[in-house]
């Protein structure tokens, strides 16, 4: 008569992750639009930046770059969300996630890169767990980085996919 029915399993989620949502989504840091930052900026907490900051950029926990933000740092952090312009090198220890209006000019290094349509990026990009092996007499990477490195520039010779699996 007052049983309880017993609710979808895959709803279901333990309280020690309601817990670490909720640390998630606390932002401890706002620079906020009008505000213009120099020099290193470390946290401890997450941190969201809808102004400018030059110089570097550390946090352990999230750092997320709204559109309209310009980062001119060196940016380590655990994860990293990329709405705005970044001039200088990002490393997330775990995710970057690069939204369709960011513009990153440097490096990445990340375990996990999700990049949304209409991002531009100029930088070489370094993710861990990355294992292939492929042997001697077959490595052609000079060459192709070399052609690799020209497609899209209307000035020089361009190279196709067909060339590039050739170069492979």
């Amino acid at each position: 008569m007052f049983t309880k029915k017993p609710s979808d399993p895959t709803s279901y989620v333990a309280p020690e992750t309601q817990l670490e949502r909720r640390e998630e989504d606390t932002v401890e840091t706002v620079v906020g639009p009008s505000m213009n930052v120099e020099g290193d900026f470390v946290s401890e907490g997450n941190v969201v930046v809808k102004g400018t900051v030059a110089g570097s950029v550390k946090t352990n926990k999230s750092l997320t770059i709204e559109q309209g933000a310009k980062v001119i740092a060196s940016v380590r952090a655990a994860n990293v969300v990329v709405s705005g312009q970044v001039k200088g090198n990002i490393r997330a220890k775990e995710k970057l996630e690069i939204t369709s209006s960011a513009q990153i000019l440097g490096d990445m290094q990340c375990s996990v890169l999700m990049i949304e349509a209409g991002a531009l990026i100029q930088g070489k990009v370094e993710m861990a767990g990355i294992q292939i092996d492929v042997p001697k007499g077959e490595r052609k990477s000079n060459s192709l980085r070399s052609k690799i490195a020209r497609v899209g520039k209307p000035d020089e010779e361009s190279v196709s996919s067909e060339q590039i699996t050739e170069m492979i």
